[in-house]
């Protein structure tokens, strides 16, 4: 797919100065890029007929910055029809036309769903057809025989590993051993869910460091850390402040929060743990139901260029990009910056991608957390059985 390259003007003033009253700069199209990639036929606006009998759409997402694609999309949308072919216009509330080309493809309605781990349950249970979710609950589900299929890779890295922000003795991974291991009694280190591809990180990496763990609630008996269930992202943050649990994992912009809030601090990023399998890890993705694959291709189609789009445009303008999370999300635009900078946006199909994910299944394996097929499948089968990349754009396959 041809980019479109922009050349934004800073816009920190404008970030950390909401209500200054100036104006976002316009992009300036790059003169590198060759004219057939930017010379749009998009009319404006505000000519374009919208359809009351649009075929409708429903896309769910969690509302954390991972899934910042979503929320370029629906609050940049007229930077995205001035520099691309996919855009959507606001409806009202949750609702947007899906515009392609100058026509309507579809009605979109974007609904936020409570967690990844329940994106792949909500998509069965037809709250929506399209998803953005964990890749570990997207492939926990599939082995259980949930006719989803993951149609794009999303988002890579962005997990960390959080201690409370008193801990003098903890700055890194090799220290954090140290006080674990010193400790007279079990460190708590807390996680937003049994399906969080940060839990299966964090075992990964303590097993291969020798630590021996266990799960709160069963035998606990000669374990040095405990792991504590909390019940979803936003209890990670509370709990760590009340002493509940002395150390936490999990993906931005909790961690970012919780140092901007004097809670926590950020010490190690997960990617980077031993045993060294889990640099660029996945950790988003965007599926959707076979059924909407089957009925709706050319719907499912434009919405992923759009977000295809939205993640080009989050990777040109990450100011920008942090500026409309923070809108959507409701927190500081500075945490945004630090947050989203420990990501990787990237909707490409890579040998890199395939070879990770399939690290992650491996783990998960070992786990012993799959039942169905993905329990004795090899690298080939596995992603084949949890993938479907036909509607992805081919520059992007």
């Amino acid at each position: 797919m041809n980019k479109v390259v922009f050349a934004l003007l800073t816009l920190s003033a404008l970030l950390f100065s909401v209500g200054c009253g100036e104006e976002a700069p316009r992009p300036v199209v790059d003169e590198g890029v060759p004219v057939d990639a930017v010379a749009l036929d998009n009319i404006p606006i505000e000519d374009v007929v919208i359809s009351t009998e649009a075929t409708p759409f429903k896309i769910g997402f969690v509302k954390q910055d991972h899934h910042a694609a979503v929320f370029v999309a629906a609050l940049r949308n007229e930077m995205m029809h001035e520099n691309y072919p996919v855009y959507l216009i606001p409806l009202g509330e949750n609702f947007y036309a899906l515009i392609k080309n100058n026509e309507q493809v579809a009605e979109i309605e974007f609904i936020q769903s409570q967690g990844a781990i329940n994106v792949p349950n909500n998509m069965q249970a037809g709250l929506f057809e399209m998803g953005f979710g964990g890749v570990v609950p997207f492939a926990s589900s599939i082995d259980q025989g949930n006719p989803i299929a993951i149609l794009s890779p999303l988002h890579q890295r962005g997990d960390m590993l959080v201690v409370t922000a008193d801990n003098e003795a903890v700055t890194d991974w090799n220290s954090f051993i140290s006080w674990v291991g010193s400790s007279e009694d079990p460190v708590v280190v807390g996680y937003k869910s049994p399906k969080a591809v940060a839990l299966i990180i964090f075992q990964s990496a303590l097993r291969e460091t020798g630590i021996p763990f266990a799960m709160s609630g069963g035998d606990t008996d000669g374990a040095k850390i405990v792991l504590y269930n909390a019940q979803g992202q936003p209890n990670l943050n509370p709990a760590l402040q009340e002493g509940m649990i002395d150390a936490y994992v999990s993906n931005n912009p909790a961690c970012a929060m919780a140092e901007h809030s004097g809670i926590g601090k950020c010490v190690a990023e997960l990617s980077m743990l031993p045993p060294g399998d889990f640099e660029n890890h996945p950790c988003c993705a965007i599926a959707a139901t076979e059924e909407a694959i089957a009925s709706k291709p050319d719907e499912v189609a434009a919405a992923l260029e759009l977000f295809a789009y939205a993640t080009e445009f989050i990777n040109e303008n990450p100011e920008e990009a942090a500026a409309a999370a923070s809108e959507w999300i409701g927190i500081p635009v500075e945490v945004e910056l630090v947050s989203m900078s420990t990501s990787l946006y990237d909707m490409h199909v890579t040998a890199d991608w395939t070879e990770n994910m399939s690290t992650i299944l491996d783990h998960m394996r070992g786990l012993n957390s799959f039942s169905g097929p993905l329990m004795d499948a090899d690298d080939t089968a596995e992603i084949e059985i949890i993938t479907n990349f036909t509607l992805l754009p081919e520059e992007y396959r």
